[in-house]
């Protein structure tokens, strides 16, 4: 087990202490320019939006980046963020009081130790409500009055008022995915810009692989175009697929097929696999997790399937 002095000089070492000194990369071409303009615009207008959209196509980052632009240019604004599930209670929103402190002095600040969203609020940050339709109705009501007060109560404490630069962003996906509850009517009301993403078009999608591979891996664009062939034939896959894949299975395939090539260079390999040979094991292992068949559907026999159709093998 690592000892605590090492653990602290590991933590400090990799610590984000500032959302604005953060290497994102991103592709903004696209949907995603548009959407980056509708925040843009969401956020001078004093407008709270919401990025809709299946699982993959790009909602955490895009809000990274727009949250890393708001910190550059009002300097010492945070970034917050919480993934919601049916776990999520509001005091995961708003803080709780530590009991060993609470025991010795009672319910005082001293003892509250502040949630993402209340130090958001009070930091004039940017917050951001992950898979917001997967947190219940009762969750969903701590958000009513942050929303439409700029305020929020505290237990024993008393209310606070906003920060002037607070932004709130939420993230969910499609309602007709399984695990996602509806949005409260009087949550949907107070969110005023409604953002779709898609799967990208060909160009884009392209463009999020390559700048997602490490410099040292190297795809020839001839078996990018083969990746994108497999991966849009999950898409366009409608009778045996519930969720296709998503960009980063993409990634993940186009990164494994580099990761062969730099060893057969390496260990100079005469006879090299082809790209078929290589994709049609690769695509195996990364689609079995990455796609959901409809159900009775076998995932090997569908991407078994999937393989021949785009691969012949």
């Amino acid at each position: 087990m690592i000892n605590k002095q090492k653990f602290e000089e590991l933590f400090n070492q990799h610590l984000i202490k500032d959302i604005s000194e953060e290497k994102i990369d991103i592709v903004l071409s696209g949907q995603y320019g548009k959407a980056l303009e509708l925040l843009r615009d969401a956020e001078a207008t004093g407008l709270f939006p919401a990025l809709v959209g299946p699982p993959g196509v790009g909602k955490t980052i895009l809000c990274r980046y727009f949250a890393s632009l708001r910190a550059q240019e009002n300097k010492n604004k945070s970034f917050h963020w919480l993934t919601m599930d049916e776990s999520i209670k509001p005091s995961h929103f708003i803080g709780s009081f530590d009991p060993a402190i609470t025991l010795k002095k009672g319910f005082v600040l001293e003892a509250f130790n502040p949630g993402p969203l209340l130090s958001a609020m009070l930091e004039g940050g940017t917050f951001l409500a992950n898979e917001i339709n997967r947190a219940t109705e009762y969750s969903q009501n701590t958000l009513l009055e942050p929303l439409e007060e700029a305020s929020i109560s505290i237990p024993h404490l008393g209310r606070i008022k906003a920060d002037k630069d607070f932004f709130f962003i939420s993230a969910m996906n499609p309602e007709e995915l399984s695990g996602t509850h509806r949005l409260s009517e009087a949550l949907k009301d107070r969110i005023k810009v409604w953002i779709k993403l898609t799967y990208p078009d060909k160009a884009t999608e392209l463009d999020i692989i390559r700048i997602n591979l490490p410099e040292h891996f190297v795809v020839e664009e001839s078996e990018l175009e083969l990746i994108y062939t497999i991966i849009n034939e999950t898409r366009k896959n409608k009778i045996d697929i519930e969720i296709p894949a998503s960009i980063r299975a993409g990634i993940a395939i186009a990164k494994l097929v580099a990761r062969t090539r730099f060893l057969e260079k390496k260990e100079n390999v005469k006879e090299k696999m082809s790209i078929y040979e290589i994709l049609t094991d690769i695509t195996k292992n990364v689609l079995l997790g990455s796609i959901k068949p409809k159900p009775g559907m076998k995932v090997e026999n569908v991407i078994e399937n999937i393989i021949h159709k785009t691969l012949g093998t």
